[in-house]
């Protein structure tokens, strides 16, 4: 026998179930960007990370410092090379003329820069208000320079705190699929794993000798994270979107971060969701992590 059921019940019915549907199926990863600078060629790459490498979305022709080679200390008139973030747009009038009418602040120097005794400031991706410049390769204070209109049609492509610039001495192949390193990758998954087994040793392991963040160094690190691993019955990290930048000088890991402990004893520890961003160096033929960084932002 077949189930007949009122016209208004069925139309309820079909509604709920669209709805469930429409809730239970995956959302699909948002985009996420990368901004590449080759200084061989002067080409800056707009590009999406995709399936562990780069897809190229656009490309521009770029002017950096007056002085050749990475940058060394402040007024030295080099472009940086390395990985780092965004971390302030800048728009007139707060932003000089020079600059013309967008401007991204990078955020040099980083850690790695520090412990390498870099110094600098005022490093950006900005466009100009003389387009003639950009017939000249080396015509900045250490800048990435493009035209007034890329920089418009670039802006869109980036997230303040986590789209990362990728600046290269020469951008050869091998650096074009970072994420199929399996050399990050098992370092990455053994680190997670101290850290939600609270194996200490291993997880401190993990770290450079010359550490820092939140103002503690590698044996305060040590101390901060003993504390808690005594504290919490279980911790839960559950990495999503993990995503590897690999550089000459260092790399990049960033993931989306589910943390959930529980105290011993029973009761809710700490919850949060959000980015880390790891700074991974070699020391003694071994990837360790420089620095690291969390942030509510997400893609």
């Amino acid at each position: 026998a077949s189930l007949e059921l009122p016209p208004g019940r069925a139309s309820l019915i079909l509604l709920l179930l669209t709805v469930l549907t429409a809730v239970a199926a995956p959302t699909a990863p948002k985009p996420t960007t990368a901004v590449l600078v080759d200084k061989k060629t002067h080409q800056l790459y707009v590009t999406e990370y995709q399936d562990g490498g780069y897809k190229t979305l656009k490309t521009y022709h770029v002017t950096l410092g007056k002085v050749k080679g990475d940058k060394e200390t402040e007024g030295d008139l080099k472009t940086p090379e390395g990985i780092y973030t965004f971390d302030a747009k800048l728009t007139p009038p707060t932003l000089k003329a020079k600059f013309g009418m967008m401007a991204f602040h990078v955020a040099f120097p980083n850690t790695y820069d520090v412990m390498a005794g870099r110094t600098g400031s005022h490093i950006m991706l900005h466009a100009t208000n003389e387009p003639d410049r950009l017939k000249q390769d080396y015509d900045s204070e250490g800048c990435v320079v493009v035209k007034n209109e890329e920089i418009q049609e670039i802006a869109p492509f980036l997230k303040l705190g986590l789209t990362p610039i990728l600046i290269f001495e020469e951008l050869t192949p091998e650096f074009m699929k970072p994420g199929s390193s399996e050399y990050l990758k098992s370092f990455f998954e053994k680190w997670v794993k101290a850290w939600e087994g609270k194996d200490i040793e291993n997880y401190i392991n993990g770290y450079h000798s010359d550490f820092s963040a939140n103002r503690k160094n590698k044996e305060q690190w040590r101390a901060y994270k003993t504390s808690l691993t005594k504290r919490y019955q279980t911790i839960v990290v559950n990495p999503e979107d993990v995503k590897y930048y690999r550089h000459p000088k260092y790399s990049m890991i960033t993931f989306t971060q589910n943390y959930r402990s529980t105290l011993k004893g029973g009761g809710m520890g700490h919850r949060s969701r959000g980015t880390k961003i790891l700074f991974v160096a070699e020391e003694a033929g071994q990837p360790k992590i420089v620095a690291e960084t969390y942030t509510t932002l997400m893609w």
